[in-house]
């Protein structure tokens, strides 16, 4: 009976080291907390330099698409005077100036008016989805 209290006891014993081990073997909760937190901190710093290098990129797309707006808008009003121009000056030979004069200008008002009546109508379509 003395050998079987003292081999209960060996084992009990090896169970408590062997446990003991396990504990010890692999990081501790805390030790786990904190890379754990580590790399959420990495994580988030990684997010936020993405943030910032797309923020940087779009607002250098955004300068650029301004910056050609500009330039054709300047184009095409560049243009719209020339053509105006030529129109004038090829009617003129036709009618003469006085009437070159009247239709080019009747022509641009004409054009005038039909974008106004656009932008009365994008402005009522506007009033309506809002409210």
């Amino acid at each position: 009976m003395a050998d079987d209290d003292l081999d209960r006891g060996d084992r009990s014993t090896m169970g408590e080291v062997e446990q003991e081990r396990v504990r010890d073997d692999g990081p501790s909760l805390g030790e786990t907390v904190q890379r754990l937190s580590h790399a959420a901190r990495e994580s988030v710093d990684a997010e936020l330099s993405l943030v910032r290098l797309r923020a940087a990129l779009l607002g250098t797309a955004t300068k650029w698409i301004a910056v050609l707006a500009v330039i054709a808008v300047i184009t095409a009003f560049a243009m719209i005077v020339t053509l105006m121009i030529g129109a004038l000056l090829a009617l003129s030979q036709l009618w003469g100036l006085g009437w070159a004069l009247l239709a080019v200008t009747g022509v641009a008002l004409l054009a005038i008016l039909l974008c106004g009546l656009g932008i009365r109508a994008q402005v009522a379509r506007v009033k309506g989805i809002v409210r």
